[in-house]
């Protein structure tokens, strides 16, 4: 049996400046206010959050799950870039807080590291 929780993971301002500032032409998955931060489901299991490799796993997919939420997946001007990747970043850092793990926060670091 597998047991799942889920968490809203909280973007911060910067994403709702992203959307009003940056996307205005483009396409938008959602449509915070201008001081409102934006959330989205993600689904793990207690058992990725046990081994650094396990935790890895579960960046990848956090990754892509922000990298679609931030409207990453497109092609973009260089300016609009730098606010995507600005988006992802920060997401992915306050994500990483909200759970509340070591072992999630040491498997980012070893990302980051290379």
């Amino acid at each position: 049996m597998k047991t799942t929780a889920s968490t809203n993971l909280i973007a911060c301002a910067v994403i709702a400046g992203a959307f009003t500032v940056g996307f205005v032409s483009g396409p938008a998955l959602a449509e915070p206010g201008p001081d409102a931060p934006f959330a989205f489901q993600f689904t793990y299991s207690p058992t990725e959050l046990t081994t650094v490799d396990q935790a890895g796993t579960l960046l990848v997919r956090l990754e892509q799950d922000v990298r679609r939420y931030c409207n990453g997946n497109r092609k973009m001007s260089v300016s609009e870039r730098r606010l995507v990747n600005s988006c992802i970043e920060t997401t992915m850092k306050d994500s990483i807080a909200k759970f509340d793990s070591q072992t999630v926060v040491q498997a980012y670091q070893s990302r980051a590291a290379g």
